[in-house]
């Protein structure tokens, strides 16, 4: 159970902690390359 602890804390405790962060990047970056897409009048 220890081994099995250890290599699974550090990929749970990336993506708890960098999860949101990626996913409002991800968001954010869609729509910054929506709007260069559009043509600007």
């Amino acid at each position: 159970m220890d081994k099995f602890w250890s290599i699974f804390t550090m990929p749970i405790g990336l993506a708890l902690c960098f999860g949101p962060a990626m996913l409002v990047w991800w968001l954010t970056r869609d729509k910054q390359a929506a709007e260069k897409d559009e043509p600007k009048h």
